[in-house]
């Protein structure tokens, strides 16, 4: 267990243990803080809300604590404001520890008015609810034949992804060849993070998170809006072939194709970059990858099959499954904003 008494007598606080499931390669979920101050900001941002909060130290000095939080679309849809917090507002706040900044946490719970908990999990009533912002309207598919997958879509409980814990074994590791795990160990799990510079870091992660992603089918594109980074993706549907040239970018170049009720979508032209943040897994501009898109028999979900292969850092494909359910809440424009914490 990490000592973190010193740090939190310096600044007046009480320090106990507690288990909680976090982001365990930025916070310690075995040691927790209470801290008790004033509110001097509550920033509904994403890809973290950011709780300030001014704290009394013992020599009289004010130290400001910056309370790390859900991502602001998931709170807006539980009918979060920023009214929630105010500045001003006298508050105790449990959360845990963070790793490297000892005037950091991530948010459990907060007392305010000495009776009145808020936590993560709470709903409010709203009036106005989030409207995307307009969108040109596309032409439906012509063909009675072709699966519709259009429409928004969550990620079904129990339907795969979630993230390791750290100190964990790397699973994902085992695809690596030599050089794909000499580029491993040049990769840092926090500070080398791509969504800390608000890049989508890869389809995978896309796949991967409890955000929305709405897809838009017509006869010569597929357009999947991923709502985490406000990444878009194109699948071009008139194509055979990916074209000669293609610059190489994060989420790459899509072709796709229908193979009975399935989506098949065909991705190369790669920036190097990583396929998963923690605890890592890095793939070259060589990697290649193919989705498999397939709706159930109601029509309410579909299942995603994913295989990725790199001539230059595996020596054997990856395989991952998702599966999806439909949503009827609506996507949200994220406009990920960088703070000097995630930097």
């Amino acid at each position: 267990m990490r000592n973190v008494v010193i740090a939190c007598f310096a600044s007046g606080l009480t320090c106990t243990v507690f288990a909680h499931h976090s982001n365990d390669y930025h916070f310690d979920r075995n040691v927790s803080v209470t801290i008790t101050g004033t509110v001097t900001d509550f920033r509904l941002i994403n890809p973290h809300a950011r709780l300030v909060v001014d704290v009394p130290g013992e020599n009289g000095d004010m130290v400001t604590w910056n309370c790390e939080m859900a991502a602001a679309v998931s709170l807006r849809r539980q009918g979060w404001t920023p009214d929630v917090f105010r500045p001003g507002d006298r508050i105790v706040i449990q959360g845990i520890a963070a790793r490297r900044n000892p005037t950091e946490c991530y948010f459990g719970s907060a007392t305010m008015g000495g009776s009145h908990v808020i936590t993560m999990s709470d709903r409010f009533d709203t009036d106005s609810p989030v409207r995307p912002e307009p969108r040109a309207t596309l032409a439906a598919v012509s063909d009675p034949d072709i699966p519709n997958l259009s429409g928004v879509w969550r990620r079904a409980v129990g339907g795969g992804g979630g993230g390791p814990r750290l100190g964990g074994p790397n699973t994902l590791a085992r695809v690596l060849n030599e050089t794909g795990l000499a580029a491993l160990a040049e990769y840092d799990p926090v500070l080398d993070d791509p969504a800390l510079t608000c890049s989508p870091v890869s389809i995978r992660r896309l796949w991967g998170n409890n955000d929305l992603t709405l897809i838009e089918q017509t006869d010569d594109l597929v357009t999947i809006r991923h709502e985490w980074m406000d990444a878009v993706r194109e699948v071009h549907m008139n194509m055979s072939e990916h074209p000669a040239g293609t610059e190489d970018r994060v989420l790459g170049h899509s072709i796709g194709r229908y193979e009975g009720s399935t989506l098949v979508i065909d991705t190369v032209g790669y920036q190097e970059g990583v396929l998963a943040q923690h605890p890592g897994l890095p793939h070259s501009n060589q990697l290649h990858s193919v989705e498999r898109l397939t709706p159930n028999e109601a029509g309410d979900g579909y299942g995603l099959e994913m295989t990725f292969d790199d001539a230059l850092y595996f020596s054997e494909p990856l395989t991952d499954t998702r599966a999806f359910e439909a949503s009827d809440e609506v996507p949200q424009r994220y406009n990920c904003t960088i703070t000097e914490l995630e930097r």
